[in-house]
């Protein structure tokens, strides 16, 4: 049986940054990656963003895998247990591999409904966009369901691409509990200039497939047609492998202490399927994959550092993009500052005084001075937040 230092289950960007992380401190130490999918890691966030707008696939390769040295990359397989006793992983193939430290990088898959077929899509891996990609060459009506951020960026992109869009949601509105109204009323008449149909209060149940159709059935009985559905219905963790062992949360994913150990010696788990302490949630955002990754690799060689990063998300709507950080929610103090209303600015949600959350709308560059801002503490009030970022 061949025995690795270092084994990491997933093939996505928190195992690619773990692998960077193990390199900081490890530079000869060999390491497996073991995915179930058929490509090296790729970027994740282009799959609803630039890949629909003339990026090739081609550029969403993570850099530097034909430079590695002492990384094995076993593409397209999958683990069946672990056996933490004997420090073995084993292979759905039977294969079986020995490690010394072990990390699960396992991310997540959509939340899916039971009926469907072929012409429902479930956004969330490169084969299944390129599978929509094979069967939109031409422009068609596209149902998107779910309003979060899955179903606002692909709504976006195949409303740019030509595509009739239908956008189904459970929310009476996109958006209504994180984008105050001067921010909302303005993305929402992009959506309506590019001929989208929006339909809020519409909770989808089922899909019904004949022949070249498909239609969307809502818990209100209302039925909705297309060529194709696309679902953005949220992410259930991959921690079947943890489950076992006892190192889930009660609420999904593998629990972890703040330097990203399980509870089992030799274990460790980073990235969406991860999560932090016992009031932790699942974080599924580029940043924190590829952040924790980084830092898991590093304490899997020694390093000993805890995980205290707080990290930002990010998203493109039409000609707007956003970079977010913290809590960003309506039902906290909101303070605007605009350089355009609903085009250029920054919204401050804030508890106390304290900034909790920021905004970033059309202003770049601003992430660092956002965290600043959350973890000084300081009480502001709203004539001193104004001004404090800017492009």
């Amino acid at each position: 049986m061949k025995q690795y230092p270092y084994i990491i289950v997933g093939g996505g960007m928190t195992a690619d940054a773990a692998v960077n992380g193990i390199r900081r401190r490890d530079r000869d130490g060999e390491i497996l990656i073991i995915s179930d999918e058929p490509f090296p890691p790729y970027q994740r966030p282009p799959l609803s963003k630039k890949l629909w707008l003339g990026m090739r696939m081609e550029e969403t390769w993570l850099p530097g895998w034909q430079r590695q040295r002492g990384v094995t990359l076993l593409l397209g397989s999958a683990v069946a247990a672990i056996d933490a006793e004997a420090r073995t992983v084993v292979l759905w193939t039977g294969a079986a591999y020995e490690y010394g430290q072990l990390l699960l990088a396992t991310g997540g898959r959509p939340r899916t409904l039971d009926s469907g077929g072929s012409r429902v899509f479930y956004p969330g891996n490169m084969v299944e966009h390129i599978r929509l990609f094979q069967t939109l060459q031409e422009p068609t009506e596209v149902l998107v369901v779910g309003g979060g951020f899955i179903g606002s960026e692909m709504t976006a992109v195949l409303s740019s691409a030509g595509h009739s869009v239908t956008w189904l949601m459970a929310e009476r509105e996109p958006f209504i509990d994180f984008l105050p109204d001067t921010l909302r009323s303005r993305v929402l008449q992009e959506y309506h200039a590019h001929g989208v149909a929006l339909h809020g209060g519409q909770q989808v149940t089922g899909f019904e497939t004949a022949d070249s159709e498909v239609v969307a059935v809502t818990e209100s009985g209302q039925r909705f047609q297309g060529s194709v559905a696309v679902a953005g219905l949220g992410f259930i963790p991959n921690d079947e492998l943890a489950r076992p062992l006892g190192l889930t949360a009660e609420k999904g994913g593998v629990k972890v202490d703040a330097l990203l150990r399980t509870a089992q010696d030799g274990i460790w788990a980073a990235g969406d399927v991860s999560v932090l302490g016992a009031e932790g949630a699942l974080m599924m955002h580029e940043d924190h994959a590829v952040t924790q990754g980084r830092r898991a690799g590093e304490n899997m060689a020694g390093a000993a550092k805890p995980y205290d990063h707080l990290p930002f998300y990010y998203s493109d709507i039409y000609d707007f993009g956003y970079e977010a950080i913290g809590e960003c929610r309506l039902t906290l103090d909101v303070v605007e500052d605009w350089v355009v209303p609903g085009e250029e600015g920054v919204v401050y949600y804030l508890m106390d005084g304290q900034v909790r959350g920021v905004l970033n709308w059309n202003v770049w560059d601003g992430v660092p001075k956002a965290r600043d801002l959350i973890q000084s503490g300081q009480r502001w009030s709203k004539g001193e937040l104004i001004g404090q970022i800017r492009n």
